[in-house]
């Protein structure tokens, strides 16, 4: 079986790719997450996009929801 890690998997393109999908701004993004009790800033979240800040489990869940994505639509293989 052939296994990637998160990195090769570019899940931070994909919350990219999702959050313009919706129009969001990384600020507008990183306030949706905080209405769902999770604490990240934009700063984080740009960090989260260039490959430069993991994500716990807690957060993924949490981007799922806000994104309208499934877990799926972040962690397919590109």
């Amino acid at each position: 079986m052939n296994r990637s890690t998160p990195k090769e998997r570019n899940i931070g393109k994909k919350v990219t790719f999702y959050r313009e999908l919706l129009g969001l701004s990384q600020k507008d993004l990183a306030a949706k997450l905080q209405t769902v009790n999770c604490d990240m800033t934009s700063e984080m979240v740009w960090k989260v996009e260039h490959g430069r800040r993991n994500l716990s489990i807690f957060e993924i869940d949490k981007l799922t929801e806000v994104l309208h994505v499934d877990y799926n639509a972040l962690f397919a293989q590109d």
